[in-house]
């Protein structure tokens, strides 16, 4: 018995080692590939800091345009799956994904604030439409905190709910504002539909902190999630102190989808199927479980955005466009085989 757990044990190390891996080469061939191809030689010399005999262009499109997209490109794949992965354990909902509690929804009420206002500010180089979504989005979860601060005795299905209606609610806000804005309706949908075109280093740098202080919390409460998953009752006998925990993971998760959505727009199916594909190749054991989804959630939104960026090169597509064209046979597929097991 003892002997199969630890072999069980080092498959998955392999296996999170494998992912890893993949999302290295997938890094390298992000960086190298684009309208000015750059070989892998130089790619790797640039990274390391040799520029002498290196192409001017090269330089250009590696450190200025291609390593902030990258770096932003990982930090969104894998925040939105670490968020997904909390919530559909909390709410024991697979259906759960990122943007449950109406955080979407709160950030394109301040990308719309942002293009509306036409705000030309920045704030540690960041322009104001990233500061005013993560604003935005920052502003809905603490909406949520105080709501349940009044609804003391709160359930998960409760939660949901507030969820839904302020979805609903910052939703038709905005539809309003574009209604009577009708010539900046493109601007708006197009930042919907998600891209990291436009990251910078400063970006990255200001969303980094918050990632890792969002990824942190979600991986200390991987005890609390393991029995949460089974129910509350079941945690509370346990030791878990339910409300206190769930506070705590709404608010990790919620920052990392603050900072997620900041950088990249709306962008679906991330945070919904990574982390049901997670659980087939690990189990549902949060410690292996969260290191597994942030790895497919970086791969899945890597492979996304270079599709996005060389299918219909030099034009480039949404890569929210993207996620969603692959993520539905995936999440398909993952119905289908989870119907077959049940029957």
């Amino acid at each position: 018995m003892i002997e199969e757990f630890y072999r069980i044990e080092r498959r998955k190390e392999w296996g999170a080692f494998l992912l890893a891996l993949l999302c290295v080469g997938g890094a390298f061939l992000y960086l190298s590939v684009g309208v000015v191809p750059v070989g892998l030689r130089d790619t790797i010399r640039i990274l390391l800091g040799f520029r002498e005999g290196v192409d001017p262009s090269h330089l250009l499109a590696i450190e200025g345009i291609r390593l902030p997209r990258l770096l932003a490109s990982l930090l969104v794949g894998a925040g939105l799956a670490l968020s997904g992965t909390a919530y559909q354990s909390l709410f024991q909902n697979r259906l759960a994904d990122p943007f449950v509690t109406g955080v979407s929804a709160g950030a394109v009420l301040g990308c719309t604030v942002a293009i509306l206002l036409g705000f030309p500010s920045s704030f540690l180089g960041l322009g104001g439409i990233t500061l005013f979504a993560f604003l935005g989005a920052l502003g809905t979860s603490v909406l949520v905190f105080l709501l349940l601060g009044v609804l003391k005795r709160a359930s998960s299905a409760t939660i949901l709910l507030i969820g839904i209606s302020l979805n609903f609610f910052l939703s038709a806000v905005v539809s309003l504002l574009l209604f009577l804005h009708r010539n900046r309706i493109e601007a708006i949908v197009l930042w919907t539909m998600g891209s990291v075109a436009s990251a910078t280093r400063e970006k990255v740098f200001f969303a980094l902190p918050m990632f890792l202080l969002g990824a942190v919390g979600v991986f200390v409460s991987s005890r609390a999630l393991d029995y949460l998953v089974l129910g509350e009752d079941i945690a509370q006998v346990h030791g878990i102190r339910v409300k206190r925990v769930r506070f705590h993971i709404i608010f990790f998760a919620s920052l990392l989808t603050s900072v997620c959505v900041s950088l990249s727009g709306v962008v679906g199916f991330v945070g919904l199927v990574t982390p049901n594909m997670a659980r087939i190749l690990t189990g549902t054991r949060h410690r292996s479980l969260l290191v597994y989804s942030s790895l497919l959630g970086s791969l899945f939104f890597l492979g996304s955005d270079l599709l996005a960026k060389t299918l219909l090169s030099p034009s480039e597509i949404p890569v929210g466009v993207v996620t969603s064209l692959l993520g539905v046979p995936v999440f398909a597929g993952l119905v289908w085989r989870s119907s077959r097991r049940i029957y």
